[in-house]
């Protein structure tokens, strides 16, 4: 993909968990959390690690020991079932348990969060405030949210068969700049009007882009419905 993106880590202080893969798979899918396809589910968790080593995301020890586990999940699946007076618990059990855990936590956060706050919740005379209950304030897009996106953005804009091969001209700290530029004007885009007609490798450095955007805490990403379309906002 060129030098130039080869040599462009990407270090995130705040990266999501596997746990939180696990449940951005799921939901995607809209599965039932208590009869998860392990093989299918496996087979998307190990695609999207892929995809962070192509684009050399550091990831953690966490994330091969859950692959790992689901792998081990996926063989003990395949072994016979045991007689039907043998009592032995569902494999699946041992991700499906801390995956509710993680959901009992997200709930929890997003009630403490959606109660009044000094400062936030509060309006100086003369603000103008219209309170409109009928459209759901947007939520935060996660790590996963961007890579599902890039994904689907790859694999349209997959390559022919026969390639000409050429020197990638692709500047990462170029595309920063000109994403920076369009939300100093616009305020806010969404992250395929980044990448309208762009090819593989210009894809790729749109997204490293935001994500080091991100980091740096210039801007938000956003989505106006969980699983929609990723928004990018300037702070």
């Amino acid at each position: 993909m060129g030098e130039q993106l080869a040599l462009y880590p990407v270090r995130l202080p705040e990266f999501e968990g596997p746990l939180d893969l696990l449940l951005h798979l799921i939901r995607e899918n809209r599965l039932n959390i208590y009869d998860i396809p392990i093989a299918e589910i496996t087979r998307q968790y190990l695609e999207y690690l892929e995809l962070m080593k192509t684009l050399d995301i550091k990831l953690a020890g966490e994330f091969l020991v859950m692959a790992a586990t689901l792998l081990h999940i996926k063989s003990r699946m395949l072994l016979p079932r045991p007689a039907p007076e043998e009592d032995e618990e569902d494999p699946r059990m041992e991700i499906v348990r801390p995956l509710l855990e993680l959901i009992r936590f997200q709930e929890a956060a997003q009630r403490l969060y959606s109660r009044p706050q000094w400062l936030r919740d509060v309006f100086p005379r003369g603000m103008s405030f219209e309170d409109d209950n009928s459209k759901p304030p947007p939520v935060k897009a996660s790590l996963f949210d961007l890579l599902a996106a890039l994904r689907d953005l790859l694999k349209r804009n997959a390559p022919p068969e026969v390639m000409e091969v050429r020197l990638a001209r692709v500047s990462v700290r170029d595309k920063l700049d000109q994403i920076w530029k369009e939300l100093i004007l616009k305020g806010r885009l969404f992250f395929k009007a980044f990448v309208q007609g762009a090819d593989r490798v210009e894809i790729i450095a749109t997204f490293l882009a935001l994500l080091e955007l991100a980091r740096q805490g210039r801007v938000f990403l956003v989505q106006n419905r969980p699983l929609g379309e990723i928004e990018v906002l300037k702070r």
